[in-house]
């Protein structure tokens, strides 16, 4: 190889490469300018193949954004009404060391990002929760999770509501920036198995918060 073609080469490939970042970078978002906000919603389901669904009747819970940010933070939740039917028997669900009987309380970060073109979303990773539901092992539930957010990209609003579906116990929303993120539950000491979360939430700020995609 000649040594311009070289040069050529060498240029080709360093363009692709520090061009990787932008590209991962354009698919996050932005809610600006970034305020604290509550959540509210109607509860949900988790699924585990060959599992009992643990099902909740509400949530309730608030978040906020890391200072300087306004794509990445922090959220609480409570899914209040928790349960699960084991051989046609209702048993109360809550996490481990709650007080509060039926209430799973949950801690993760979210990142706001995009899945599609101009699809905003939010992709969620959970602090590890232990489950305990009465009469049954215990439920371990680890990693992260997908939704589709109302809010479109420009939109300005005080509210936005979240969205996680599946089909079955697949995610329909798990694959960012080319890697596949899941939820993973574990069922006493048995294997982990990929889960699914199921329900809707909406985020209430102060003030209206406006989507910025690019």
């Amino acid at each position: 190889m000649s040594k311009k073609m070289m040069l050529l080469a060498l240029a080709v490939v360093s363009a692709a490469f520090f061009a990787l970042p932008a590209i991962a970078s354009a698919q996050e978002i932005h809610s600006e300018p970034g305020e604290a906000f509550t959540v509210n919603g109607a509860g949900g389901e988790l699924r585990a193949e060959g599992e009992p669904t643990v099902t909740c009747s509400g949530t309730g819970g608030e978040g906020k954004f890391d200072v300087g940010s306004s794509t990445t933070g922090s959220s609480t939740l409570d899914f209040t009404g928790c349960h699960t039917t084991v051989f046609g028997f209702t048993a109360a669900c809550k996490s481990e060391g709650s007080a509060v009987a039926n209430t799973i309380a949950n801690t993760g970060t979210f990142h706001l990002i995009t899945i599609e073109s101009k699809v905003p979303g939010v992709l969620i990773t959970t602090n590890e929760t232990v489950i305990v539901c009465a009469g049954i092992s215990k439920i371990t539930v680890t990693g992260s999770v997908i939704g589709t957010m109302s809010q479109k990209c420009g939109e300005s609003s005080k509210e936005n509501t979240l969205t996680f579906s599946s089909t079955g116990t697949a995610q329909n929303q798990s694959t960012y920036t080319g890697t596949k993120y899941v939820l993973q539950s574990r069922t006493g000491s048995g294997e982990e198995k990929a889960s699914a979360l199921v329900g809707s939430a909406t985020n209430t700020s102060a003030k209206a918060q406006t989507l910025n995609c690019t």
